[in-house]
């Protein structure tokens, strides 16, 4: 009976690709089948298999479409280099010289498309792992998945297309408040009460006391309605060291553990809904990184490539500022564009201009880290938000009669 229920995930493996490859044969061979009587039975049961079919490859198809789409975009980039090479060489330009302008060159390709192929590269490794998990671990993947989805499936097998009354940017919206406040609430609560994750070698009143001045200094801080510039100034040595930042300063490890994972759920955005729980700070940890590397190299890209933000609209408008925890949700794009500019300005151009004079370090990815803290605070006070029924239980005043 043991053995049995070890080989269940390997048997679901084993019958789920058999499954995918019949439905794909089915829809390459029956997928334009038409049936002329209207209302009948035959018909009915073809459109219900076709929608099953459909909803099984679709996200296949997309993700085909998406790497047909990356190498247009990479095809784009290597002409635009191959002619500024000849150009350079024409001007008798060195070859070293020419090697380093093209590794810094983006081969002539717009932001729009900058995004897609850091999406495309994305899902490729993702693809990648989640072969590998499967190869590797035949009875461990399914549980995997279940606890990582959003940092193991590619971004066309995680996407939510149906909500109840509500847009994907609402419940977007809504899932990140609620994760903020779930952070707020244990960190309340640890402030108070001796949590079983607290460390068993430190006397619990010196950790409660390290939790209570935590709160202490964050409700002085919302009392004052700070803005982004706060954050720099607040943590300001943290950011700038005259020495180089050790390797664990930089990937993080000294950031708060409820704050890693609160960033961590923030990003989620209600996927793994239950085992949040469960999750080990280090994977958290782990896709924070990810993420912040990922704005980074955007942030990078608008500044080196002159992008005017004021050009920028639409998805990829909204979709950078998603990235930064940015509100969306009942705003105008005027707003975004200015929430944007505001991070650019501390993320990057600030610090990269205070780098060259003082020949300071710079830890990017903590005063990333505390910004987008930042911005998932602001958005859960954002009057917009699609979490409604928190902010009017602590904003009305009512009485029971």
């Amino acid at each position: 009976m043991g053995k049995l229920l070890l080989n269940i995930p390997t048997l679901f493996a084993a019958v789920s690709t058999s499954i995918l490859f019949f439905i794909i044969t089915l829809d390459s061979c029956y997928g334009s089948t038409t049936v002329v009587e209207t209302g009948s039975i035959s018909q009915k049961k073809g459109n219900v298999v076709g929608e099953m079919i459909n909803s099984f490859t679709e996200p296949f198809k997309e993700l085909y479409r998406d790497h047909q789409n990356c190498n247009q975009i990479r095809k784009k980039q290597k002409l635009h280099k191959a002619s500024l090479k000849a150009e350079w060489e024409s001007l008798g330009m060195d070859s070293k010289e020419i090697r380093a302008k093209l590794k810094e060159s983006s081969g002539g390709i717009t932001y729009e498309e900058f995004r897609c192929l850091q999406k495309g590269k994305s899902d490729s490794g993702k693809s990648g792992t989640f072969i590998f998990y499967v190869l590797a671990f035949p009875k461990f993947w399914p549980y995997m998945v279940m606890f990582n989805k959003q940092n193991i499936l590619p971004s066309q097998f995680t996407k939510k297309d149906a909500y109840f009354r509500e847009t994907k940017l609402e419940a977007l919206s809504r899932e990140r408040s609620h994760a903020v406040l779930e952070t707020l609430m244990n960190l309340e609560k640890n402030s108070h009460v001796p949590g079983f994750k607290l460390n068993p070698f430190t006397p619990k009143t010196k950790q409660m006391e390290k939790f209570h001045r935590v709160v202490g200094e964050l409700v002085e801080a919302l009392e004052s309605n700070p803005g982004p510039d706060y954050v720099m100034k607040k943590f300001e040595k943290k950011f700038f060291m005259r020495d180089k930042p050790e390797a664990k300063a930089l990937r993080l490890v000294e950031f708060p553990d409820y704050l890693t994972s609160g960033l961590a759920r923030t990003l989620s955005a209600g996927n793994a809904k239950g085992f949040n729980g469960f999750i080990p700070n280090f994977i958290h940890r782990k896709n924070v990184l990810e993420h912040i590397r990922q704005i980074t190299q955007n942030d990078e890209f608008l500044i080196n490539e002159a992008v005017d933000v004021d050009s920028l609209n639409g998805e990829a408008l909204v979709e950078t500022c998603n990235d930064r925890f940015i509100p969306t949700v009942g705003v105008s794009e005027n707003e975004m564009r200015s929430k944007l500019n505001s991070w650019l300005r501390y993320a990057a151009i600030v610090p990269s201009r205070r780098t060259r004079e003082t020949k300071e370090y710079f830890n990017a990815n903590l005063a990333r880290s505390a910004l987008l803290c930042y911005n998932a605070l602001d958005t859960l006070r954002h009057q917009p938000s699609a979490s409604k029924l928190p902010r009017l239980v602590l904003e009305s005043s009512f009485t029971l009669k």
